[in-house]
């Protein structure tokens, strides 16, 4: 008997796997165009500022991810001021996210428009804002463990195991420790047992509850021990203070909703005007279709695509929406919204082929459709390089001027320096973290060791060789 891997078919998917990664790395990865910005910055400042164990249970801002911050740590240590290589490792992440969701679309379309939707995906121009800067590994990694916890969901439903539980609850809280986003996104997954599983799987949608509750919990614990309360609040003054008004809900509407349906049609929050017109029109479209002529599998579908995107900005508006509406077209989220926004194009596309009748004009019109998304992402792709090309030249030059020699610094080691190519309101570098930052990506000449660096109240931060 032909194993899985030498069958036709694990070669077919073999050489898709391949496809899959190697199109984030022709697409997004551009080595020695880009250096460390924004928050590579903080976690560095961090990381020379901090112990270890430190570093890897604090929190960032209103966010705990020990995972993300354990392999953030690795990936500097091993490469560096590579940050090409950094980079390489994001783009064949993305490469696996996207080979998994199409995994995911095989499940509930044609085998060509699975491949479709799902290099579509793999090549869209909002991953660029989690391939082209180091730091959003953790975003990756996030997305990566909540697919496979979803393909392992859809196995589940299909046959019942304890080691595929034991899966999902592991996937989840790897998930959530990765970055914060998908603490209620994970709750999509008992959901896709209760809304596509139908009355007759109530044990399984109970049993997919009670280890995403568990995972849930776990994270809740480890959040409040490590973080606490205050993190939560740190960015979000008020944030339980009452209840949300208006510029909640249209904050909602417009990360869970017509974000991702823009971001079809151009891969940069600074849309043109079209872009909104076709996008909103695919989103009334979409589910008008399956609204008025889905079967009930399409229709059930669509009904938890929806809740797919919704779920995550119940609180992520919560978050945000202080800060204005402009921060639900953030496109880190939009590479998650993504996934239910094309699940929803993909379902309406076969109803509506089943209800027009064959002819040249029902082949040409997906065609129309796809090149005019492709565009959209393709013209919109250098915007990002320029956006993170400035700030990485800024960067490069600042950090080349550093002299670890100590001899000729530009400021005296507690001075702040002014904020070049990061947020202010994020990140209080000081010249000494600066300086003991190129030491740690350059290489400590001193046998590894580093000075310590000393906080803004002149007290001890860190000490010792490196961790």
């Amino acid at each position: 008997m032909k194993s899985a891997l030498t069958s036709p078919r694990g070669f077919y998917l073999g050489g898709v796997a391949l496809l899959f990664l190697a199109l984030p790395v022709a697409l997004f990865w551009r080595p020695g165009l880009f250096f460390f910005i924004e928050d590579d910055w903080a976690f560095l400042s961090q990381m020379v500022s901090h112990p270890f164990w430190q570093y890897l249970l604090m929190p960032d801002g209103e966010v705990w991810m020990p995972l993300s911050r354990a392999v953030y740590y690795g990936l500097i240590h091993t490469f560096g001021e590579h940050y090409g290589s950094l980079l390489l490792i994001n783009c064949l992440a993305g490469g696996l996210l996207a080979f998994l969701y199409y995994l995911f679309l095989r499940q509930h379309f044609r085998p060509l428009t699975a491949l479709v939707l799902g290099l579509f995906y793999g090549g869209a121009a909002a991953l660029t804002s989690l391939n082209q800067v180091a730091y959003y590994i953790n975003a990756l990694l996030c997305y990566i463990f909540f697919l496979l916890a979803l393909l392992l969901t859809d196995r589940y439903l299909h046959s019942s195991s304890r080691v595929l539980l034991a899966g999902i609850a592991l996937c989840v809280w790897l998930s959530l420790i990765s970055w914060n986003f998908t603490i209620l996104a994970v709750w999509a997954l008992p959901l896709y047992i209760g809304i596509l599983g139908g009355k007759g799987e109530r044990r399984k949608f109970l049993a997919v509850s009670a280890v995403v509750a568990l995972s849930f919990l776990t994270f809740t614990l480890g959040y409040f021990a490590f973080a606490g309360f205050t993190a939560a609040a740190s960015h979000n003054r008020g944030i339980v203070a009452g209840w949300p008004g208006p510029a909640y809900l249209l904050h909602w509407l417009f990360g869970a909703c017509l974000s991702p349906f823009f971001y079809l049609f151009w891969g940069h929050y600074h849309y043109p005007v079209w872009a909104y017109a076709l996008g909103g029109a695919a989103l009334v479209f979409s589910l008008g279709l399956i609204w008025r002529w889905g079967d009930l599998k399409e229709r059930r579908l669509g009904l938890w695509a929806l809740c797919l995107n919704a779920l995550p900005f119940f609180l992520v508006s919560l978050a945000r929406y202080q800060r204005g509406v402009n921060q639900a077209f953030a496109p880190r989220y939009a590479v998650y919204t993504l996934m239910g926004a094309l699940i929803l194009l993909g379902t309406a596309w076969g109803i509506l082929k089943r209800r027009l009748r064959p002819g040249a004009g029902v082949r040409l019109l997906p065609l129309v459709v796809l090149a005019v998304m492709v565009a959209g992402q393709v013209l919109s792709l250098p915007q990002w390089e320029k956006l993170y090309g400035g700030m990485s030249r800024a960067s490069r030059d600042f950090y080349q001027g550093l002299d670890i020699s100590g001899q000729s610094r530009r400021g005296a080691t507690g001075e702040m320096v002014p904020p070049h190519f990061w947020y202010p309101d994020r990140l209080q570098l000081t010249w000494g973290q600066a300086v003991s930052i190129r030491e740690l990506l350059h290489g400590t000449p001193e046998g590894g060791k580093r000075q310590v660096v000393k906080d803004n109240c002149g007290q001890e931060a860190g000490s010792g060789s490196k961790q």
